[in-house]
């Protein structure tokens, strides 16, 4: 089973978003800079993570955004739409 699209990612430290294609397959995640690339950017293996919704002390304030978070690392991804944040 896999999924993929396009998402914002988000550092927690960071300003800035990055617009990523990102395909979920066995709980990982692969970042490719565009659907075209062979190969991945990076990787992230989702098992421990925790998904949620920020809350407002990570002053994230944008529709469509969840939050990844294992131990202190915390990511944040942005969808572009209802339907992909859906998904």
């Amino acid at each position: 089973n896999q999924l993929s699209g396009y998402l914002l990612r988000k550092f927690k430290n960071s300003n800035g978003w990055q617009k990523l294609w990102v395909v979920f397959t066995n709980f990982c995640l692969f970042f490719y800079k565009t659907f075209q690339d062979d190969f991945p950017l990076a990787s992230l293996p989702l098992l421990g993570y925790r998904s949620s919704l920020p809350s407002e002390i990570d002053c994230v304030n944008k529709d469509f955004v969840f939050k990844l978070q294992f131990k202190n690392h915390v990511y944040f991804f942005r969808a572009e739409s209802q339907y992909a944040f859906d998904r």
